[in-house]
């Protein structure tokens, strides 16, 4: 069964409940209570860790930029070089390679298309599979599912005729709890979405055909008897290195905040919480409290972002960003965003462990991977 959360206040209203003083004074002290207990610690050498196999990915997709703003098409890899075309936002096109060549100071990676080549910050590169079968829910749980369309929509109830209040892009991430087919025999799938927070009936509709059964497999902890764990995270150079002792293995650029009070905060953290699905959001609701209502213009709304790992209780994570693909330079309201591939490796890779029917995978300082921001 899914775990209820470590209750943990929202950076800037992203993540939950707009707890309560005494509410986050409850949690503080949970987490506490907690971090007294003994710490159980994986030792072993790293040549002798036993590494389960990477799962297959599947190999029916096909490699895909989507437009999140208008995107121009260049004969070369330079905006010198002639402009053949552009695709305006949401337009997709087939990826066919990767180049690096001079455009700004922290990102050269440029992607090649059919048409010329398109630089990479305002594309988001997706894995898009065929039309997914229909699938019945045979557990309490459910399971987890990844937007395989470019995009498709969340619609109010199970039926093409229905509102739509949100587009759901590739690789973005739900817990799908429910599926019937219509009455044209067309597939749907429930999933949740949380927010706004305290409603436990919040949920969008999506087609089936659009959403991957994620398998138990890509989400396996990696690496889970690797001793001395740690991430290093080095805002000047916008770096996140995992460790494991003195080896490295991962390294991704990041998009942190981008300062003032949207800095990401300095200092030693640790995984406190992990969830593979959230809404983020600081969109007003009925009883939001004045003192949480955002600035003007200054609102996000963004569901099943993927693979969040939260290191401290003002709720700065280690998430996917699917709204740009811009890494090495400050972007964030406070998080550190990465790749969806990166994100999925950390949520995988760092401590504590949880189960695939797990919503939230909680921790404490105690025990959850540290995190060192410098």
């Amino acid at each position: 069964m899914a775990r209820e959360p470590l209750p943990i206040q929202i950076r800037h209203g992203i993540l939950c409940s707009m707890l309560t003083r005494r509410e986050m004074l409850k949690g503080m002290a949970a987490a506490a209570a907690v971090a007294l207990t003994p710490r159980l610690t994986a030792r072993a050498e790293p040549d002798t860790i036993p590494i389960a196999p990477e799962p297959e990915v599947p190999s029916d997709f096909v490699l895909t930029g989507r437009a999140i703003h208008t995107v121009a098409i260049y004969k070369e890899p330079s905006t010198s070089s002639e402009r053949v075309t552009s695709y305006t936002r949401d337009q997709s096109f087939a990826i066919l390679g990767e180049v690096h060549a001079p455009f700004s100071s922290h990102n050269d990676l440029w992607y090649e298309t059919e048409e010329g080549y398109a630089h990479s910050a305002w594309v988001l590169p997706m894995r898009i599979y065929p039309p997914q079968p229909f699938l019945p829910i045979e557990n309490e749980f459910g399971f987890w599912g990844e937007i395989s369309a470019v995009h498709t929509e969340g619609r109010s109830a199970p039926s093409l005729g229905a509102g739509s209040k949100y587009r759901f892009y590739g690789s973005l991430v739900f817990h799908v709890i429910d599926a019937v087919t219509d009455e044209t025999g067309v597939g749907w799938y429930k999933v949740v979405d949380d927010y706004p927070p305290r409603q436990n009936t919040n949920h969008q509709w999506v087609l089936a055909q659009d959403v991957r059964r994620i398998p138990r497999a890509e989400m396996a902890p990696i690496h889970p008897f690797a001793g001395d764990k740690r991430i290093e995270v080095d805002l000047a150079a916008q770096t996140l290195i995992c460790y494991e002792g003195s080896q490295e293995v991962y390294r991704t650029l990041v998009a942190s905040g981008l300062g003032g009070a949207l800095a990401t905060p300095t200092g030693d953290h640790a995984v406190i919480l992990k969830q593979a699905s959230r809404h983020m959001s600081n969109a007003p609701y009925a009883d939001m409290k004045p003192e949480d209502q955002p600035a003007p213009g200054g609102i996000f709304d963004l569901p099943g972002v993927p693979w969040n790992t939260f290191i401290d209780l003002a709720g700065t994570a280690i998430h996917g960003a699917y709204w740009h693909n811009d890494y090495g330079i400050p972007r964030s309201h406070g998080c550190l965003n990465v790749s969806a591939d990166a994100a999925r490796f950390v949520y995988r890779w760092t401590y504590p462990i949880g189960g695939y029917e797990d919503d939230f995978i909680q921790g404490s300082a105690r025990v959850g991977t540290p995190v060192i921001v410098r």
